[in-house]
């Protein structure tokens, strides 16, 4: 299973109740013998989200998400299948073992010593900020800032010395080679094959992954040289576009405060929690990227956009707006005035008048109007309709007709028309872009996506679904399934995965089917978490099973029919010899027939002389993935 044994795995997971997991997230109520609760994968107004404990698994009905509890936690807190079960192990006191090949073994073992760099640079320059005499410097700046022991303890804020190797020796002393410190984006290594540090005379602030792990720095400049800031480059272990600053900090004060405030820069972040604003992050940048957007809404979809009020911060918020609304955020924006960013407005100001500016923060649809209304007067008819093109594209995915109608009439204040007019280029918008711009691929990558439900599943599907809900409660079935149709008895390819892994349960001493979703893709985990919420109907699962294999058999041998149709005239076209397809084609009709009147003895009979010609034709004519091929 990768890193980590099967063995391993299986009792972390048995140790890992998901209700009690997902409860430190989402706030459940028992109903029945489930636990339901609003999801925390979308934007869930009424409770869609349903934990099984007998099954250990979730399912959100909303947005088609599901899995165990290494799945849950994966999601929520962005991490790998290995980062979940190891963190849960953990938390069970559950020691890990490996079982990884050599490639994976080296892989991690020069993780592992970029990761302890990383950790011995961290305490280093740490130590320097807090005893060295070179860094009184930066001692009395921080202090000027008002940033205090705890807060720098907390952010482990530290010094780097202006030598150009003081770093790689210290590393050096302590095992590490200069190539690997290069590696972990803490040296440079010049033309001639030299090394030396990459921070140099900078305040140095670790950047630390979602859940704690220090992966690379930040180096800002005392003076008013340039660049002002520069950071770890790309490594093995960090991306800058992957990360939020501050995440690891911000985790349970998210969760409490139900939003997170995300700016722009670092000592915004600190300078945040200098003043009890703890669910602050921020982007490292002034650019929002899809990845750290997904990152967000892992933790929660309300989201405070509290960029620069400057120029370039404004134009980051606008970019960053459209791209957490199509990721299913609810988004506000605050409004720092005169320019300000962050950090100089609490300098100034304090707590409770940056507690205002959240509370009054617009929403996303305001913002964008106080924007549009505020580069120049809105005067003429044109000048609203330009308005209008840059608003409706955001109006027009809200779902909320409250939120939509709420959102007009604010307009409609701005502009100075009537609520009617607005509504009425709302509507005429909203018609044009049906039938303008219509974007299916969009909505067939759309992952959660995974059972159509606007489509009424055929009688095959129902039945498919039906079957392998019986199998996944027990294995054992797998033979008796294959043996009544066949080595592939299902058309759907995600139910051919998962019954892989059924087959192979069958050998296993102990089997419980949340395991399974171990091995499984995203998509394949959702459909086995829905197939998992499907009662199985009757008391009597012998018949219940006859039934779904009659049902398949029925759809396949139609399926055949008509294949058969095509190939006959074909073979008349052709002038080929089609009489044993004729033959064939016969015996189905004949079968439907039976069927249809109810003999079911003569049903049978047929059905066996059907086998019999099937296993004569394919060994004179293999069929393409018989066994004969």
């Amino acid at each position: 299973m990768g890193l980590i044994s099967d063995e391993v795995i299986e009792t972390v997971r048995l140790r890992s109740d998901i209700v009690e997991v997902v409860s430190r997230y989402v706030q459940l109520k028992k109903k029945g013998k489930y636990f339901t609760g609003l999801c925390p994968f979308h934007q869930d107004r009424t409770p869609s989200f349903t934990v099984t404990p007998d099954k250990q698994i979730f399912h959100c009905f909303g947005c088609n998400t599901g899995g165990n509890v290494f799945k849950f936690l994966m999601l929520k807190e962005n991490l790998t299948f290995v980062e979940a079960v190891s963190l849960l192990a953990e938390q069970a006191g559950i020691a890990v073992s490996s079982n990884e090949s050599p490639a994976e073994r080296e892989r991690e073992h020069k993780w592992r010593r970029l990761r302890q760099i990383n950790s011995l640079a961290m305490d280093y320059y740490y130590y320097i900020r807090q005893r060295h005499d070179a860094a009184a410097r930066a001692r009395k700046y921080l202090a000027e800032r008002g940033i205090s022991g705890d807060i720098l303890e907390r952010f482990m804020v530290g010094y780097a010395l202006p030598d150009w190797d003081s770093l790689l020796l210290y590393l050096k002393k302590k095992g590490y080679q200069a190539q690997e410190v290069a590696e972990a984006g803490l040296a440079v290594k010049t033309e001639n094959g030299k090394y030396y540090d990459r921070f140099r005379q900078r305040i140095i602030l670790p950047i630390w992954d979602a859940i704690g792990r220090v992966v690379g720095f930040g180096g800002r400049i005392l003076d008013h040289s340039l660049p002002k800031y520069i950071n770890t480059p790309e490594t093995a272990l960090f991306s800058k576009g992957n990360l939020l600053y501050g995440l690891h900090l911000a985790r349970g004060a998210i969760r409490e405060k139900g939003f997170v405030v995300i700016m722009e820069g670092y000592m915004d972040v600190i300078s945040a929690h200098r003043y009890g604003i703890t669910n602050a992050v921020a982007s490292l940048g002034t650019s929002l990227t899809r990845e750290q957007g997904r990152l967000l809404t892992s933790y929660n979809k309300n989201i405070v956009v509290a960029y620069d009020a400057d120029v370039a911060g404004v134009a980051a918020t606008m970019r960053g707006l459209d791209l957490l609304q199509e990721l299913g955020c609810h988004v506000r924006v605050v409004n720092i005035p005169d320019g300000k960013d962050p950090d100089e407005f609490l300098q100034k100001q304090g707590y409770e008048p940056w507690e205002n500016l959240i509370n009054q923060a617009p929403s996303l649809i305001e913002y964008k109007l106080q924007q549009a209304v505020s580069k120049k007067q809105v005067r003429t008819v044109s000048d609203k309709l330009e308005v209008m093109r840059k608003v409706f594209p955001s109006l027009s995915v809200i779902t909320s007709e409250v939120e939509v109608e709420e959102n007009l009439k604010v307009m409609a204040g701005l502009l100075n028309s009537s609520p009617e007019t607005i509504a009425g280029e709302f509507k005429r918008y909203k018609a044009n872009k049906r039938k303008k711009w219509t974007y299916p691929d969009n909505i067939a990558k759309n992952k959660h996506n995974i059972l159509n439900n606007t489509k009424k599943p055929s009688a095959q599907e129902k039945a498919e679904a039906g079957l392998l809900r019986l199998i996944i409660e027990d294995p054992s079935l797998v033979v008796t399934i294959q043996e009544k149709l066949g080595p592939e008895p299902f058309s759907n390819n995600s139910y051919h995965k998962i019954f892989k892994h059924l087959h192979e349960a069958i050998n296993k001493p102990v089997y419980h089917f949340a395991e399974l979703f171990n091995y499984l893709e995203d998509d394949e985990q959702t459909l086995l978490s829905y197939l998992l919420t499907l009662e199985i109907p009757g008391e009597d699962r012998n018949q219940v099973m006859i039934d779904y294999v009659e049902c398949i058999s029925r759809c396949n041998r139609q399926e055949r029919r008509m294949m058969l149709l095509q190939e006959i005239s074909k073979a008349e076209k052709s002038g080929s010899h089609w009489h044993d397809l004729w033959r064939e084609y016969s015996l189905l009709r004949r079968i439907v027939e039976a069927e249809r009147l109810g003999d079911r003895k003569r049903t049978a009979n047929l059905l066996q002389e059907y086998q019999q010609l099937i296993k004569i034709d394919i060994c004179k004519h293999p069929r393409e993935g018989s066994d004969g091929s």
